[in-house]
C-alpha cells in the first residue's frame, strides 16, 4: 500500500499521513528532528493511530533514554 511506509531508522511500518517526514515514522521524526510525535494508542503492540510497533534503532533508543532524564 502506498500510504504505509517502512521507517528508514527503526524499520517499523507507519502510516505516511501520520508523519511529517516521508521516510521516518512519527516516533523517529520526533526523536531525530523535533517534529510533533503521534499520541500513540497501542492495541496488540501496534499504535492504532500511526501503526508504529515500538521499534527503535540503537541510536533513537539512546536519544529516548537521554530525554527521559
Amino acid at each position: 500500500m502506498e500510504n504505509i511506509g517502512i521507517c528508514d531508522e527503526c524499520g517499523s511500518r507507519f502510516l505516511k499521513r501520520a508523519s511529517k517526514m516521508a521516510s521516518l515514522c512519527p516516533e523517529c521524526a520526533s526523536l531525530l528532528y523535533g517534529y510533533d510525535n503521534c499520541a500513540h494508542v497501542f492495541e496488540d503492540g501496534i499504535c492504532a493511530k500511526c501503526l508504529w510497533d515500538g521499534s527503535r534503532s540503537d541510536y533513537t533508543e539512546k536519544i529516548h533514554k537521554e530525554n527521559e532524564r
